[in-house]
């Protein structure tokens, strides 16, 4: 186990665990522009400032019944079945909807198609390198391991909690609470990182973490990082 640091945003901390997609990687082409190319292969004519606007109001809706309770339990089967119906919305006017939903699906689950914030790889090496446990836990499938496995920036991340396997979604309890499990470490020992303040940060701290919002080219504020690397500051 490594070491307790013993200031800054570090101080007391034996494990960091982060967020995935806006936090450590982001789509690359966007995903609505991934969702008009692949698309027009098999027929949509939707243009990609639609796919975008389309993608964002379905995927609201079908995230809306995933707030609270039984409704955050989740498997394999049905994180498909919810990107299922995200292809089908977005894209009503495929020829094949089963063969283009079966493309997109593959394309995310490929390294090439994601990249990597420029601030990650120095950051991870740096916790690393002072003996921190590190670890990532995602909503996603399985389909997440590929991605890290294919990004050697990302090889650092020995823990995986991703939510069609742990069970649950974030925000649950349940969730944060195998991530305390998987550290082997007090809860107020981990600090979590993650963009999203209610699903990261406030779930988090619900668990007796620390947790910190990472908002790049936001404004500094309290508990609030702008790059990854602030948290190596003072520390």
């Amino acid at each position: 186990m490594g070491r307790v640091n013993s200031d800054g945003p570090l101080a007391g901390i034996r494990a960091v665990v982060f967020d995935a997609v806006g936090t450590v990687i982001f789509a690359d082409p966007p995903i609505h522009m991934a969702y008009h190319r692949v698309g027009r292969k098999f027929g949509s004519r939707i243009a990609p400032e639609d796919c975008g606007r389309r993608f964002r109001e379905a995927f609201s809706r079908a995230s809306a019944g995933r707030g609270d309770g039984d409704s955050l339990a989740t498997t394999e089967d049905a994180e498909r079945e919810f990107w299922r119906t995200l292809v089908d919305e977005v894209l009503p006017d495929l020829a094949d909807p089963d063969a283009c939903f079966d493309a997109l699906f593959q394309h995310f689950a490929e390294p090439a198609a994601w990249g990597v914030y420029a601030d990650v790889e120095d950051t991870l090496a740096e916790l690393r390198r002072r003996g921190l446990k590190l670890g990532i836990a995602s909503n996603f499938d399985r389909r997440l391991h590929p991605v890290l496995d294919g990004r050697p920036e990302l090889r650092g991340l020995e823990l995986r909690l991703i939510s069609s396997e742990v069970g649950w979604k974030k925000p649950a309890a349940p969730f944060f609470e195998a991530v305390v499990a998987a550290c082997g470490v007090r809860p107020e020992e981990i600090l979590f990182i993650g963009d999203d303040p209610v699903n990261d940060v406030q779930a988090a701290r619900a668990a007796g973490m620390r947790a910190l919002l990472i908002a790049r080219g936001g404004t500094p504020a309290a508990d609030t990082l702008t790059s990854l690397e602030d948290v190596l500051e003072n520390s």
